[in-house]
């Protein structure tokens, strides 16, 4: 099997980024004082696009990057690496870990759902930046792959709806938009948007320690339960599936939004990648 080796300087132009978000490098500060510096990044993993092996990794406050958009940007689960809340300093109780997308005003983490960490180097925990890619002149001239077909102006999209790949996870397999097949392996189905199967758990667990009125439903990684054919994805966020680049199958992750209609204003958790991969992340 293939190895893909992935260098980036880690910046995510000429996708924007910043408060406000912006494509100049040197004016992208975030409410905390950091800035997004330079890096030298050098991945390599396993290159499994095309199969459907399955043998899950967990992912830990702890697991570090867990994949690469097409841009270079790393990707993070958005399990939170401390267990108090940057700015009102609340903690989280015992085996419980906050969610750094629903409390994006305690990491202060941009509209395009990413901030540079200590260091400044830049990092997504959701899918909101297809809210840039989409329409992005300057990326689509910038890749042959995001800049060949479109559906309408839509360039994160193949020509029939289908969404493009963004990125990889660094178990291998291709990461893509939203949208897929409504039946995974019919390339004549409907194009839908693809929607987690994970849910806001009815009533705390026990050992939360705070109620939902107290910290809102959702602060928490444990607030979710996996519940099977809810939505359209497995406990790794994504399926086996056909698309246009994999025409014989492949597994991969699709980026989760609730809210339709192409706003992607209200990520769906687990965001990109669930609670493990469905691979081991080793190269």
């Amino acid at each position: 099997m293939a190895t893909l080796r992935i260098t980036s300087d880690g910046d995510p132009y000429p996708v924007r980024a910043g408060d406000p978000l912006t494509s100049n490098g040197s004016s992208r500060v975030f409410g905390d004082g950091n800035t997004i510096n330079d890096q030298l990044l050098d991945f390599s993993f396993k290159y499994r696009a095309g199969s459907n092996t399955n043998d899950p990794e967990a992912i830990t406050a702890d697991t570090g990057a867990i994949g690469i958009t097409l841009f270079g940007v790393p990707i993070f689960s958005s399990l939170a690496n401390t267990d108090v809340l940057p700015i009102s300093l609340t903690a989280a109780a015992t085996d419980f870990h906050w969610n750094t997308v629903v409390n994006n005003t305690e990491f202060i983490v941009d509209a395009s759902g990413g901030r540079p960490e200590n260091g400044g180097q830049y990092r997504y925990r959701s899918g909101e930046f297809i809210k840039d890619v989409k329409d992005n002149a300057l990326l689509a001239q910038s890749s042959t792959y995001m800049g060949t077909g479109s559906f309408g102006a839509d360039k994160s999209r193949h020509s029939d709806g289908h969404s493009k790949i963004i990125g990889y996870a660094f178990d291998g397999f291709p990461i893509y938009g939203p949208y897929g097949y409504t039946t995974a392996t019919d390339i004549n189905s409907p194009i839908k948007q693809l929607r987690s199967s994970y849910i806001e758990r009815s009533s705390e667990l026990s050992g939360r320690v705070y109620s939902y009125a107290e910290v809102s439903r959702g602060s928490f990684i444990e607030d979710y339960e996996y519940v099977e054919t809810s939505g359209d994805l497995d406990e790794h966020n994504g399926r086996y599936c056909i698309t246009p680049d994999y025409a014989t199958g492949t597994y991969a992750y699709f980026l989760t939004f609730s809210d339709e209609g192409g706003n992607f204003n209200n990520p769906e958790y687990p965001y990109i990648i669930g609670p493990s991969t469905r691979e081991q992340r080793t190269a």
